[in-house]
């Protein structure tokens, strides 16, 4: 339709088509009057109608196109653009409405009546596990308190904004919005998922760090006062005592400030634990490099064993240096002060297979796994074994390795340990979604063991989704 049709031509459109009849039926009669023959009468009449609607609708047209009238087709939007190209901006404004949500950084779902989800964008397929296809809410997302408060908003019409908290793999913090809107008579949810954990995490770490700091560096700060006051007092004038005390305050100082630097590297790996790292680290490569940092005589006692052929990681190069330090200084202590320490270096192994690789080594050994990842379909993991031919460690100690400040009670004394080593390592594996395991057997030794993501997957894409 036009912005120029004459309104005035649809209502005499009525008493023409009946002057139009009149005529035709008046000529009829006339020729029947005069030839006495029916079915000619007839033939003429309707002849006679039919030629001059035609001729009716041929002025019409004419006048139409003289007044602009044009075909649906070229017609004018109610915004004065052509209708084509009405069509084709709100296929541009879908198109641009589309990128823009895929490029959102927070993870947004849109959810139709049926609750079918027609839209995600990669914030969302990442956080959510979910493919392109389009699948039911309450079949990809299952958290039932998350699947009512949709349900409800389609309902009612009402927004919602809630905290959910996720404990596993790792603590994560969030805040979602949930939000209907209406499209070309259709009503959608739109959910939307606000990341809070660096902040509730930023809470915890001050916290956490106030209380550990206060408790822990407590003993020291105790024994380096008590030599102090010692050394001004009885024992002011003995060069043997002051000796013997000052070497004491300096290990103690030491000690210190290696718990404030674990303090906060475990603080800061807590904080991020939540964000899987997306670069690549060579593990092969780290591993010779942390060798090739000891002391002459501590990497005499190291042996190496497996291909040295580079093996890639999902993950940060630090925190796996970081990694690998840690459960060689520990061997290296606890192994036996001149007993060698194994590493071994496997890869490309499926989840099951890293497992007994990892700790199913010992027929007698007690095992446990101190953090396990999430199951990824098709992922490939290398494996990391360190071994050493220390006491062993009784099973009911097992469970509590990684927590915190624990030592066993008769190693603790004399080895330096802040007792944080392994609970750095299972936060840094946790952040790259692996497994760290421990077996340990008494009289034989110990082996902690970490098996991570590397960056190919056995039969999928470089991120680990399978292509079929």
């Amino acid at each position: 339709m036009s912005d120029n049709h004459d309104p005035s031509s649809e209502q005499t459109t009525l008493p023409w088509m009946i002057a139009l009849i009149a005529g035709g039926g008046i000529c009829a009669m006339l020729v029947f009057v005069t030839t006495r023959s029916a079915k000619l009468a007839a033939l003429i009449g309707s002849a006679l109608i039919v030629s001059l609607l035609i001729g009716w609708w041929a002025a019409i047209w004419a006048r139409a196109t003289r007044s602009g009238v044009r075909p649906l087709a070229q017609s004018n939007s109610p915004s004065g653009m052509p209708l084509a190209e009405t069509i084709e901006s709100g296929v541009a404004s879908t198109r641009f409405a589309r990128a823009a949500i895929e490029a959102t950084p927070n993870p947004v779902i849109i959810i139709d009546q049926g609750g079918q989800i027609v839209a995600t964008n990669q914030a969302s397929r990442t956080r959510f596990s979910l493919g392109e296809e389009q699948v039911r809410f309450n079949n990809a997302i299952r958290r039932p308190d998350l699947i009512d408060a949709v349900e409800g908003v389609l309902k009612d019409r009402q927004p919602r904004n809630y905290p959910i908290e996720t404990r596993v793999p790792v603590d994560r913090f969030e805040r979602v919005s949930i939000a209907a809107f209406e499209f070309r008579g259709a009503i959608f949810v739109l959910v939307s998922v606000q990341d809070e954990t660096e902040i509730r995490m930023s809470e915890r770490m001050r916290a956490d760090f106030l209380a550990n700091a206060s408790h822990e560096l407590r003993t020291p700060l105790a024994a380096i006062i008590g030599f102090i006051e010692t050394l001004r007092g009885p024992a002011r004038d003995d060069e043997v005592a002051r000796t013997k005390f000052l070497e004491v305050m300096h290990l103690q100082a030491g000690r210190m400030s290696r718990l404030i630097s674990d303090l906060l590297s475990l603080s800061r790996i807590e904080l991020n634990e939540h964000v899987q790292p997306t670069g690549s680290c060579n593990l092969t490569s780290a591993v010779f490099e942390a060798v090739d940092g000891l002391t002459p005589d501590k990497k005499q006692r190291i042996r190496i064993v497996g291909d040295p052929q580079p093996i890639w990681l999902l993950g940060d190069r630090d925190e796996m240096a970081q990694v690998i330090s840690n459960l060689i200084d520990n061997a290296l202590k606890y192994g036996g002060a001149r007993e060698s320490v194994s590493l071994y270096l496997s890869s490309d192994l499926i989840r099951d297979d890293a497992v007994t690789t990892a700790m199913r080594q010992w027929e007698d050994a007690s095992r446990l796994p101190l953090t396990s990842p999430p199951v990824e379909r098709d992922r490939l993991y290398a494996v990391l074994r360190v071994e050493d031919l220390g006491p062993g460690i009784a099973r009911q100690h097992l469970p509590r390795l990684s927590e915190r400040f624990f030592r066993i009670e008769d190693t603790a004394s004399g080895k330096g340990g802040t007792g944080l080593g392994l609970a750095i390592v299972k936060h840094i594996v946790s952040r790259h979604r692996g497994g760290l395991v421990v077996e340990s057997e008494l009289g034989r030794g110990s082996a902690f063991s970490v098996y991570l993501p590397q960056t190919s997957a056995r039969f999928g894409t470089a991120d680990g989704t399978s292509d079929g």
